[in-house]
C-alpha cells in the first residue's frame, strides 16, 4: 500500500502517511487506506465510496494470517489475489438511486458506520446449496431432497 502511494494522483487527498514502526500492523494500514477510499469516494461520487466492499471477505475468509487476524470484514486484503465478494455492479443500493446511505462516526476505526434502517431480523439460516458437489456424493440424492426440505420448512416460517 506504502509502496503504491507514490504512483497515486490523489494520495494526498487520502490522508494516508507512511507508518513503517513495528507497532502498526498490516491489518491497520488496510483498514485505514479502505477507510480513506471509502472516505475521499463518497465526497466526489457517494455511491462509488462504497463498491469497495465488493472486494471486502464479508465473513468468507478462509484463513488469516497472524498479522491479519484482526482484518473488519468489510477490508480488502491487499497483500493477494483479490475477488469480489458480490459481482452485480449495483451492489449496496437498496436506498435506490435517489438516497444514499450516509456515514456516520463509530467508536473504532475497525468498525464501519453507516446510517441506515432496520427492516427485520435473521432468525434462522438454512443450508448453502452445494449441487455440484452432492451429485458426485453417494447421498447427493438425500442431500439435494432435504436441502428442499429445509426450504420448504424456512418459507414457512
Amino acid at each position: 500500500v506504502y509502496g503504491l502511494l507514490g504512483l497515486a494522483g490523489d494520495a494526498d487527498e487520502l490522508g494516508i502517511r507512511p507508518d513503517y514502526t513495528t507497532s502498526t500492523t498490516l491489518a491497520q494500514v488496510f483498514t485505514q487506506t479502505a477507510r480513506a477510499i471509502i472516505q475521499k469516494n463518497w465526497k466526489i461520487q457517494r455511491k462509488r465510496g462504497l463498491q469497495i466492499l465488493r472486494y471486502g471477505s464479508l465473513g468468507q475468509r478462509k484463513s488469516a494470517p497472524k498479522n491479519q487476524t484482526d482484518l473488519p470484514s468489510w477490508v480488502p486484503e491487499w497483500n493477494g489475489k483479490i475477488a469480489k465478494t458480490y459481482q452485480r455492479e449495483m451492489s449496496f443500493l437498496a436506498c435506490g438511486e435517489i438516497r444514499m446511505p450516509d456515514l456516520v462516526p463509530t467508536s473504532s476505526s475497525t468498525i464501519l458506520g453507516l446510517r441506515g434502517f432496520c427492516v427485520g431480523a435473521i432468525v434462522d439460516l438454512g443450508e448453502q446449496a452445494r449441487v455440484d458437489i452432492w451429485r458426485r456424493s453417494p447421498d447427493g440424492a438425500k442431500k439435494i431432497v432435504g436441502f428442499f426440505d429445509n426450504v420448504r420448512r424456512l418459507l414457512n416460517m
